[in-house]
């Protein structure tokens, strides 16, 4: 066995015999390649990255060659090493039966056996065939496989006929670990241009090797930049718009700007035309426009939505945002729908509500925002014009904030002593109906004293002027509010949890003012004399140690001394509970003078083992609403007769007592194996069902089969990003 240490310089290696330099054998790492949505990219981009490494000279550290027998031959100059030919450099070894290289051409030969290992990968091969002059080769009967994305890549061979060019021949790429894959994606021809673009010639998608989708001709680029082009289309039928094509196309602008130009059709509609803009100015200045058309031929009108938002921030702690959100006409929603669903960015115009998936078409309002703020220590100063649009007929009659400005100074402490106060004034405007201006002002004075005992004292004044228009007239209003509250804290510390008390006593007054001429622009602008008493008891409990538990008891009520027929008020009970098997969650309110419950919103959630079960009641008297929900899960693997099934359930009900009918009904389960997977998802809202097909191919992505929506199929589009 001959074993050699050698100093590797960058292209060329001494040799202690013949003390001259000869070329040397080349490193190889294998760099991490951008990982792109779709794995035959990855897999290639892997191959070439491995393959450029393979004909560079970049050592930087000792490597160890050893072999059962090693020569150099002066008449060809030449040299060999064969019989376990060993190459060891970091953390990386290459291993091979025989390596030749000849010092006339700077080619290099590995045969037999020939096996690459670092931590990030394996590659094997029939046959290397490197040049360091040239940097070009061949590496042929290759299997990679590349841990990090449990990726296995096969070729017959991989030339590169370039500096930047590769060539590939019946290539093969799968992340599953069976044999044959469960999924494999294969391409007899392939030419890559590295940072640049890949295409091949008859490539397809096999399942347990055989071939289910065929591709003639294929093209993708293989660069980190976003890519002009066209977006995946979607199509299906919907019993309001027919049937329906949609089309994107992609412009990438700049690193820091995108736009997406869209070309819809709708059956019972006609075309739609739609533009999303994007854009990144600066760290504090970026924001995104939303515009979309539709020519409704069924009733002969034009139909338009915007949408928009823009973040500022300027010098001296002054930031703003903008935000424009606007339809034609009433029903746009109704009759279209969202049409900006996985189009447009900003996630927060999809509110949440309880039960029921956010739609836009359940919106009372939409609201457009200008606002502007500048920050201080103490507090802020701010300025706002917020447009409101009515979805339930013409807007004549909203009120819109055109403009409102104030101050709002922060809680400043002395001591027992603490201040605060918010001043603003606002222009109330309308196309029909009575307006004007408000000026408000309300300070308030706080006095606190005592550890064990606390006492706070609190002194507020509310003066607000009010200039009205049609008919005009002028009205000023002063209330003032005192209130005093006395708390104490008590607990006490057990071996596994600790047990608080806070009881706590408060007294409101507010004197009777005439308000009986002032138009209610908001809810301050109406303040009922009050003298009430309201007592409320807390309990809180924190587990110890390893025992997780949070739980929290409050109940509260007030009592009027202005002898009304009702002194009491409803009696508000708040229940929250957080440990490792059990959530619960209550807020209910119980109107003592009648004896009945007014309101209640609660949830419990329970987890045993590998699923959970969870029942919710959301329950007003004053809006008729009564509603049950009921959620259940299984988490994957599933034992059934001995075996581990990869299969999961989730299913959820709104059920309607008032009405006594299912609102919604959701159920979902997944099947994931190594390297697959499939999900199927039942949604059934009474008047329309949907039925979701999915399979996942680890490394590829998911890909949705099929939307059935009242009969329809429907293939959803491709996502962007903005970087």
């Amino acid at each position: 066995m001959s074993c050699l240490r050698v100093i590797v310089i960058p292209g060329l290696t001494r040799n202690p015999e013949r003390k001259e330099w000869v070329p040397a054998f080349a490193g190889m790492m294998l760099h991490r390649p951008l990982i792109m949505q779709h794995s035959i990219i990855i897999c290639f981009l892997l191959l070439t990255s491995c393959f450029s490494l393979l004909t560079s000279a970049s050592w930087a550290e000792e490597a160890v060659i050893t072999a059962n027998r090693m020569e150099y031959l002066s008449e060809s100059n030449t040299y060999s090493a064969d019989g376990s030919v060993t190459i060891t450099f970091g953390d990386a070894t290459l291993t091979a039966d025989e390596i030749l290289m000849d010092g006339n051409t700077d080619d290099v030969v590995a045969t037999g056996n020939v096996t690459y290992r670092d931590a990030d990968s394996e590659i094997t091969a029939g046959m290397m065939e490197l040049n360091f002059k040239t940097k070009l080769g061949a590496i042929r009967d290759s299997y990679l496989y590349y841990k990090e994305h449990n990726f296995h890549l096969r070729s017959r061979e991989i030339s590169k006929t370039g500096e930047k060019t590769f060539f590939l021949r019946d290539a093969t790429a799968t992340t599953c670990d069976a044999d044959p894959p469960e999924w494999r994606i294969s391409s007899r021809d392939i030419s890559v241009t590295r940072e640049k673009s890949l295409s091949g010639w008859h490539g397809t998608f096999d399942i347990m090797n055989t071939p289910v989708l065929y591709m003639p001709y294929f093209w993708a680029p293989l660069i980190k930049d976003r890519q002009t082009g066209l977006l995946l289309p979607s199509y299906g039928y919907s019993s309001t718009r027919g049937m329906y094509y949609k089309q994107g196309f992609f412009w990438a602008i700049k690193d820091n700007q995108d736009a997406t130009f869209y070309l819809d059709y709708y059956g019972k509609k006609g075309l739609a035309e739609g533009l999303d803009y994007r854009y990144i100015l600066s760290p504090g200045s970026d924001g995104e426009l939303w515009l979309y058309h539709v020519q409704d031929r069924e009733a002969s009108r034009r139909l338009s939505e915007i949408k928009s938002y823009h973040n500022q921030k300027f010098p001296h702690d002054i930031t703003g945002y903008l935000k424009l959100h606007a339809v034609n006409e009433p029903d746009y929603y109704e009759t279209m729908d969202s049409t900006s669903a996985g189009r447009f960015g900003l996630s927060s115009w999809e509110p949440a509500r309880f039960g029921l998936a956010s739609e836009e078409r359940l919106q009372k309002y939409l609201e457009s925002d200008l606002h502007l703020s500048k920050q201080y220590d103490s507090g802020r100063i701010y300025l706002l014009a917020q447009g409101r649009q009515s979805l339930e007929g013409p807007s004549k009659e909203v009120l819109q904030r055109l403009p409102e400005t104030g101050f709002v100074l922060n809680t400043q402490s002395r001591k027992y002593i603490s201040f605060n106060m918010a001043v603003n004034g606002v222009n109330y405007w309308r196309e029909k109906g009575q307006d004007g201006m408000k000026f408000d002002i309300n300070p308030n004075l706080y006095f606190s004293y005592g550890r064990l005992f606390n006492v706070t004292q609190r002194a507020g004044i509310r003066e607000t002027a009010y200039f009205l228009n049609g008919p005009s007239r002028h009205k000023n209003r002063l209330i003032y509010d005192l209130d005093t509250t006395l708390t104490t804290k008590l607990f006490k510390k057990y071996s596994s949890l600790i047990h608080v008390i806070e009881p706590s006593l408060q007294y409101t007054y507010i004197p009777f003012v005439d308000q009986d001429k002032i138009l209610s622009f908001d809810p301050t602008d109406h303040v009922p004399e009050t003298s009430n008493i309201t007592y409320a008891l807390t309990n809180r409990v924190s587990g110890l140690g390893t025992k997780y538990l949070e739980a929290r008891f409050r109940l509260s009520q007030s009592y009027s001394l202005l002898g009304t027929n009702d002194p009491f008020t409803p009696l508000l009970a708040e229940v929250t509970l957080s440990g490792s098997e059990l959530d619960l969650s209550l807020n209910a309110s119980y109107d003592a003078n009648y004896s009945i419950l007014t309101e209640m919103i609660g949830s419990a959630k329970l987890r045993v083992g590998k699923g959970f079960i969870a029942v919710g009641k959301n329950f007003r008297r004053s809006t008729e609403l009564d509603q049950y929900t009921f959620e259940a899960g299984i988490y994957r693997p599933i034992k059934l007769d001995g075996r581990s099934l990869p299969i999961d359930f989730h299913g959820t009900l709104w059920y309607n007592a008032d009405a006594r009918n299912i609102q919604e009904l959701n159920i979902s389960s997944t099947y994931k194996k190594q390297c697959w997977g499939y999900s199927v998802t039942y949604i059934d809202r009474r008047d329309e069902f949907q039925i979701i097909f999915a399979v996942e191919f680890t490394g590829l992505g998911t890909f949705s089969l099929g939307n059935i929506e009242n009969a329809s199929l429907t293939q959803p589009g491709l996502s962007r990003s903005i970087r």
